[in-house]
This record gives structure tokens, sequence and C-alpha cells, in this order.
């Protein structure tokens, strides 16, 4: 009986660990793509604005690569979307748009959406804000392990979208070896909350 139990154990750990390593070879694969496209606004996914006391520089590589987008003309207008972070009561939409000022984006380019708690919820009511003012297309602004996730999501939602990786941010290594789990989370979900 205990051999069966065991052997029972590994199947279900076998089985964990090789839908991990699937979702983290998807993620892999399809982490630098850049589509980059014409489109009526750039969207930032929010991520904590503080750590250690410092601005979080994986937030800013994010703010500074969707301001880039605006620039380059690739969109007209930047949303920058995430609600209060609950460790330290920032929230990420108004930390964003002070970046952006200060990267030279003016104040009237930038609309907040400070509601969402999760890439889903950026997406979602970022889709609102989208309908709203007659906006058709989005560029997805993050770093590169994050856009696999949040473009099939953004496809489960309906949007036409394109990519814009931000650059690598090595200090975020423990939340890239966490998105396969989360992945296959949202997989299991139907792509919903």
């Amino acid at each position: 009986m205990r051999r069966r139990i065991g052997i029972g154990v590994l199947v279900v750990l076998g089985l964990g660990l090789g839908a991990y390593l699937a979702a983290l070879g998807y993620v892999v694969l399809n982490m630098n793509r850049s589509t980059l496209q014409q489109a009526d606004v750039a969207l930032v996914l929010g991520s904590r604005v503080y750590r250690g006391g410092q601005l979080n520089p994986c937030l800013v590589k994010r703010v500074e690569e969707g301001v880039e987008v605006v620039w380059q003309g690739w969109a007209r207008w930047l949303v920058v979307s995430g609600g209060v972070d609950p460790e330290d009561g920032a929230i990420e939409a108004e930390a964003m748009a002070s970046m952006a000022a200060r990267l030279g984006l003016p104040e009237e380019r930038v609309v907040l959406e400070p509601k969402a708690r999760s890439t889903y919820q950026n997406l979602r009511f970022t889709r609102q804000i989208m309908k709203e003012r007659g906006w058709n297309t989005v560029v997805i602004v993050s770093e590169p392990f994050h856009l696999p996730r949040a473009a099939l999501m953004a496809r489960q939602l309906g949007l036409e979208f394109a990519l814009a990786p931000s650059p690598h941010c090595p200090q975020n290594l423990p939340a890239f070896l966490r998105e396969p789990l989360v992945l296959l989370y949202y997989a299991l979900r139907g792509w919903k909350e």
C-alpha cells in the first residue's frame, strides 16, 4: 500500500513539474516578442511601486518603455493601470503617472486607471476606458516574461493589441520563476479571475 502511495505521489509530482516546465517553456519562447505597431493607446501594466523604500526599478523600466512608445509615435495616449499596493499603500497608477511626467510626457496625454489589482483587471478596466474614449487598439507594455500571459488575457477579452517589452529587470527573478505557476492558474480558470 505504501508503495502505491509513493508511486502516486511521484506521478503527481512528475505531472506538476512537467506542467511547470511546459509553462516555463511557453513563457521563454514568447517573452521577447515585440509586435509593436501603430495603436490608439499604450498601456503600462502596474507592479509594486516600492522595493526596500526605493522606487521599483522594474516598474520604472515599464513606464520608461511606455513613454518611449508614445514619444516614438506608436500611440498618442498612455494609460497607466494599477491600484493600491496592499503592502505600502501606494497607488500604482498615480506613481506611474508621476514617473511619466518626470520623463516629460504631458499630463493631458496620460490616463490613470487606479483600481486594478491584477493583470486581468489591468486589461479589463483599460478595455472599458478604451470603449468610453473610442479607442480600438492598444500597445501593452510590461516586462518580457509578463507579456505572454497578458497577451493571452487580452485575446480572451477581445482586445486588438500589440506588445512592447520593457528592458529585462534582474531584480524581478522571483516573479519570473513564479510566472509559469500564474500562467497555469489562469489557464485552468479560463483566463478569468
